[in-house]
């Protein structure tokens, strides 16, 4: 009898010792907010109890962040990015992170949660086959397994605020399980990010027609802003901002939306703060691609208002062959020899027949001696780059502010684009922070957005994507990664 007394006393002091650090957790998490928002009156806190061995990571994508815009954004005693200075100090800061080819937003927003190139995921935006002697335009179309259906098949919950590229593809409108939440056709950074703190907060969010309550907190958020690439591209009034009249103005837009953007980014840090899992988040934000200016650069005429496209075609044509500039589900003529795919910077020229190393170094020499010449890309650099197989035979970019705009008759004045091998295209804005990450690290490797997938599964705990060919950046990971320190 004594010995059944015995074990009863151990078994109830166990379940006592077990609960001590939940309850510890939740009194921290009150006191907290005590603070906070002044003094509560029992343990009935604003703040949902979370379990504290959980980990969460938070994806956030602004759409067109070139890395000049940050550098600009802080240059002298300029300092409009004060939280990301912040988390540059307390996180790890990629010097040298770059995008891939064709740096377009349908190409690689799906590279990015896919982890893995164009020639993985099939969509490299637009190009003229040869096999159906048409150029293709794709949509959405990824054929690669997603961060959020790799989570999501692991067990694990996730959620999407406007990453349009994880509708239904592991989020879904209306599903409280696996939401994929929108602030309106209209909405601006501040409208998702309002999103995306009810989310973090326990509240109701828009998806689909109308409000639902998500089944609980997301180990996998995704966010999704595209107010820099908006006003980057200054192609018209875009979220309330006017189209600007130079290039100094275009950057002004965009680095005041960046400030903006930037004390927006702390709220919501705040706000997974005040819930009491920001110890246990780790947060990227990356990009799918710079921007290069073109066009007319101040009020007065100069020599870059119209596009370089026909100057382009006749230098081709001069050295024997026939060429057609060709637009989405257009094929060429029997007798045409090269076509030309643009998009608005970048030449994408494709031979229609067979073709020599000959033909590429006559046409490379010519074009190197035009002014606008910028970066050119053949074959097996494209490859190397991820690009499609048949993406084009050689990509011939215009220096900046210079273009290939199809529209040659047009005068256009200091515009933004990002289909382009400049710098200024390919250059990303690259960070991470959080639990797991070193802190104050400038990682100066060369990098690319696609190695944040596997990243970021890594993070969480779980294998995949699927068909992700990017790598896992270890070097960012804190020595106590792993240790639940």
């Amino acid at each position: 009898m004594k010995k059944k007394k015995f074990a009863c006393l151990f078994l109830i002091s166990a379940m006592i010792f077990s609960i001590l650090p939940v309850i510890r957790f939740a009194k921290q998490v009150h006191a907290k907010n005590a603070d906070k928002h002044g003094t509560l009156t029992s343990m009935e806190s604003d703040v949902d109890y979370i379990d504290p061995d959980d980990d969460y990571v938070v994806y956030i994508n602004w759409d067109g962040f070139a890395k000049y815009y940050y550098d600009l954004a802080n240059k002298g005693k300029n300092t409009k990015t004060p939280v990301l200075n912040s988390l540059v100090k307390s996180g790890v800061m990629f010097e040298n992170a770059y995008t891939g080819v064709p740096s377009i937003t349908n190409a690689m927003q799906p590279a990015i949660v896919s982890g893995a190139w164009p020639f993985v995921t099939g969509n490299a935006y637009r190009y003229f086959d040869k096999k159906t002697n048409t150029v293709i335009q794709f949509g959405r179309e990824n054929k690669a397994e997603t961060i959020a259906e790799a989570a999501g098949r692991q067990g694990l919950m996730v959620a999407s605020v406007h990453q349009f590229t994880l509708e239904n593809r592991g989020t879904v409108a209306g599903d409280p399980a696996k939401p994929y939440i929108t602030a309106g056709d209209n909405a601006d950074y501040a409208a998702r990010f309002d999103e995306a703190i009810k989310l973090i907060k326990g509240e109701k969010v828009k998806s689909g027609s109308g409000e639902i309550q998500p089944d609980g907190m997301p180990r996998f958020l995704a966010l999704y802003m595209d107010d820099l690439d908006a006003l980057g591209h200054n192609e018209k009034t875009a979220y309330g901002v006017p189209v600007a009249t130079t290039e100094d103005g275009r950057l002004k837009n965009v680095t005041e939306r960046l400030h903006e953007m930037d004390a927006k980014l702390g709220e919501f840090i705040q706000a997974c703060k005040d819930r009491g899992i920001y110890d246990n988040m780790t947060f990227v934000l990356t990009t799918d691609h710079g921007m290069a200016p073109f066009g007319q650069q101040g009020i007065l005429p100069d020599k870059y208002g119209y596009s370089k496209l026909a100057d382009l075609v006749d230098t081709i044509e001069s050295l024997g062959y026939k060429v057609e500039v060709l637009s989405q589900n257009q094929s060429p003529k029997p007798d045409t020899d090269i076509v030309i795919v643009c998009v608005g910077l970048e030449a994408q020229i494709s031979f229609t027949g067979d073709y020599t190393n000959s033909d590429i170094d006559k046409i490379v020499k010519a074009v190197r001696r035009k002014k606008y010449a910028g970066e050119i890309m053949d074959k097996l650099e494209m490859q190397r780059k991820g690009a499609i197989d048949g993406f084009a035979d050689l990509v011939i970019s215009p220096k900046p502010p210079y273009s290939f705009k199809t529209d040659t008759g047009k005068l256009y004045i200091a515009r933004g684009q990002h289909d382009s091998l400049d710098e200024s295209a390919q250059h990303i804005f690259s960070i991470m922070w959080g639990k797991g990450i070193k802190k104050g690290y400038a990682y100066t490797e060369k990098i690319y957005n696609i190695d944040f997938a596997r990243t970021m599964a890594k993070l969480l705990g779980i294998e995949g994507p699927k068909d992700a060919t990017g790598n896992i950046l270890t070097e960012a990971f804190s020595k106590s990664y792993g240790s639940g320190k």
